[in-house]
């Protein structure tokens, strides 16, 4: 029984097997053949351009240079709301092209002293960019320490905080105390100072201005002269939009409603 079951191969016991649902032998299971695997792409070849690995000229090197963040009748407005009276933004009467505003207040004389007094400008052109701020104080009011009165202290807050440029942290506290100072960064010009000859006065100045080869190189190419003006948003979305439909002129009319047929 055993020599039928064994012969050819085993074929009569496979048979026997699977007709009583026995799978003995059951077939073999391939993996299916690797992927292949992809070729790499050739390495991206470009070439740099000359003056990205040659050493930079100093003929044409630039720098960081500030800009006003605030315009003359802007700055005009702010003293004004800080309750310093100054003039309107308006054009000079000795040049048309540079516009100021300022303010001017005076006390009483006393004694061999002078009065006291507070004189206040702003300058710049008529696109509103300010050139230079400057401020004159005589026989300032000071209070038990030696430190500035607080109504004119205000006037300085104001023409150091609108700028918007924080890195000048001394120089206001310089001047509460009445003490020389000057600072200088990226353009801007900032000092106050008491005169030799007359020890009572002091004077402001708050400029900006392009003194280096490498900050008029910066302003040169930045100035809105050598630059065509961008367009006019308003008039590219306008013309974007689709023309209305106009109607036929034999169109009917709208009926009209009993209520305005009187």
């Amino acid at each position: 029984m055993g020599t039928v079951l064994l012969s050819n191969d085993m074929k009569h016991l496979k048979t026997v097997s699977h007709y009583f649902g026995f799978d003995l032998f059951p077939p073999e299971v391939r993996p299916p053949p690797p992927k292949a695997i992809p070729r790499p792409a050739p390495p991206a070849t470009f070439a740099l351009p000359l003056h990205v690995i040659e050493p930079p000229a100093a003929q044409t090197a630039s720098t960081f240079l500030r800009t006003w963040r605030i315009s003359g009748a802007a700055m005009c407005a702010a003293l004004r709301n800080a309750g310093i009276e100054t003039t309107d933004w308006a054009a000079t009467s000795f040049n048309a092209d540079t516009f100021e505003c300022f303010f001017e207040q005076s006390g009483k004389r006393e004694k061999d002293q002078l009065p006291n007094s507070i004189f206040v400008i702003v300058r710049g052109d008529a696109a509103g960019t300010i050139n230079n701020m400057r401020v004159k104080i005589v026989n300032p009011e000071t209070d038990q320490n030696g430190q500035l009165d607080p109504g004119i202290l205000r006037i300085f807050q104001i023409m150091l905080r609108q700028p918007q440029w924080l890195d000048f942290h001394e120089t206001l506290n310089a001047i509460k105390n009445l003490r020389d100072i000057k600072e200088d960064g990226f353009g801007a010009s900032i000092s106050f100072t008491r005169e030799v000859l007359n020890p009572g006065n002091y004077n402001f100045t708050l400029s900006l201005d392009a003194t280096s080869g490498p900050q008029k190189r910066t302003r040169n190419y930045f100035s809105s002269r050598i630059w065509l003006p961008l367009p006019d948003h308003a008039v590219d979305i306008n013309s974007a939009q689709p023309e209305s439909v106009s109607e036929p002129s034999d169109a009917e009319a709208p009926a009209e409603s009993p209520e305005h047929r009187h």
